[in-house]
């Protein structure tokens, strides 16, 4: 009978035999198991995966701060800010002339939208 013939009822094929001409055979590889070696390489995995984390967060919080650093408005700032907001809301609640050579002036918002309203309730 032939190799396949084998197969096809349950029995292994000749590529499963071994012979003499292989020489003597080898033990069964990874037969047991060095606990030592394979606790070693587990600490070292998760040492490998602690530090990784530990040194992206580092590099978060660092790159955060420069971030954050950046953005904060100094004393100086604040201050000009403020002094620009009181200069625009005096132009909106005042009279004033905006460009003499126009002849372009700027009145009190408030009194800007009874205009508006009456010139649009007129019509």
């Amino acid at each position: 009978m032939s190799s396949h013939e084998h197969s096809s009822h349950g029995h292994a094929d000749a590529w499963h035999h071994h012979s003499s001409a292989e020489g003597v055979p080898q033990h069964e590889h990874a037969a047991t198991i060095n606990t030592t070696n394979t606790f070693i390489v587990l600490f070292v995995i998760f040492g490998f995966t602690a530090v990784f984390i530990l040194v992206t967060i580092l590099y978060f919080n660092v790159t955060v701060r420069h971030v954050q650093e950046a953005r904060i408005e100094t004393i100086g700032g604040a201050e000009l800010f403020n002094t620009t907001k009181g200069q625009m809301e005096a132009d909106l609640s005042t009279f004033g002339v905006v460009d003499p050579a126009t002849k372009t002036v700027r009145i009190p918002v408030d009194r800007a939208i009874e205009r508006v309203v009456k010139r649009y309730q007129t019509k």
